[in-house]
């Protein structure tokens, strides 16, 4: 079965540029948003000590009773495994503009240099937008474009993320609300660190610079359009977060960040194999292999708003 849909309508000059739809990639990662820690073939463990507030006692001469304030426990990425597969036939391009149609002779033939080029390019691209979506929205019991991992919003949620009240859908005439709901949920221990952020959904970010157009009294960050912040706070957004969630959440590429991703090997979902199916087959395997996970250290100290 053909696995490349062609659709060629050739009988004159064609552009020697090969064209493709535009995809985001992995923004999380892109963005400076999440910590990636190579070299993680089955688990990472994240420890965390804690030491209870208002522990001070009276002063005794001879201390007998510890205050037992120290908390030691864990948080673990867990990677699982990720893949692209896809087969394509060379002779799929026969019918194209000669300087896209395969090479060599019938037995061996290959694709043409700038096709496997795009190939290459096209698949890196879709496995990377797909990653970039899972990190946000992923649940190993949702639906199958996501199942492969659990996702920041299912963690932080389970992990004790402050939630503000639920006001529905983001829309225009809510999103400044709901934002300003966000910023008063800040913790108090980390309201100061400007390396907190917001994390929005693209289309929801577009709804908040509408809003912040219709604005009469405009503030001198959430009138300008190109600032990208609230509350003097940077928003970042990214089409792979879930539609009319908000997370506040220390988000850096360092180990500082509350939100870190494990892989196995870094680069190898852009680490595309391509050769024959089999020796005696005209098709040749795209591949890319990769193992993601991700979690965040300390849960409670990010805010997540969900809408219901």
């Amino acid at each position: 079965m053909a696995s490349v849909n062609t659709t060629s309508a050739y009988v004159g000059n064609v552009e020697e540029t090969l064209f493709a739809l535009m995809t985001v990639g992995n923004q999380a990662v892109e963005k400076g948003s999440v910590h990636v820690e190579p070299g993680v073939q089955k688990a990472l463990y994240l420890p965390r000590l804690n030491a209870a507030a208002d522990q001070l006692q009276a002063r005794e001469e001879d201390p007998s009773t510890p205050s037992d304030s120290f908390t030691y426990d864990e948080r673990v990425i867990t990677p699982l495994d990720v893949m692209f597969y896809d087969l394509v036939n060379p002779r799929y391009f026969e019918d194209v503009w000669r300087p896209f149609q395969p090479t060599g002779p019938l037995v061996d033939r290959v694709d043409n240099p700038k096709i496997q080029s795009a190939i290459i390019e096209e698949t890196m691209k879709t496995v990377g937008t797909q990653i970039g979506k899972i990190i946000w929205q992923g649940d190993t019991v949702g639906a199958a474009d996501i199942a492969f991992f659990d996702g920041f919003q299912k963690i932080l949620t389970a992990g004790g993320a402050v939630a503000p009240t639920p006001a529905g859908a983001i829309t225009a005439a809510n999103v400044i609300s709901i934002l300003e709901a966000c910023e008063a949920a800040i913790p108090s221990t980390i309201w100061e660190d400007p390396n907190v952020v917001f994390h929005m959904n693209t289309t929801d970010y577009r709804l908040y610079q509408q809003a912040a157009r219709a604005l009469d009294y405009k503030g001198p960050d959430i009138g300008d359009a190109q600032e990208s912040r609230f509350a003097g706070r940077e928003i970042r957004y990214y089409t792979g977060l879930g539609k009319d969630h908000v997370i506040v959440a220390k988000a850096t590429a360092g180990k500082d960040s509350n939100l870190w991703a494990g892989i196995d090997v870094a680069g190898d979902e852009e680490n595309v194999k391509i050769e024959r199916y089999r020796p005696e087959s005209e098709r040749f395997i795209v591949k890319v292999l990769a193992k993601y996970g991700v979690n965040s250290p300390n849960p409670s100290e990010t805010v997540h708003y969900v809408p219901a």
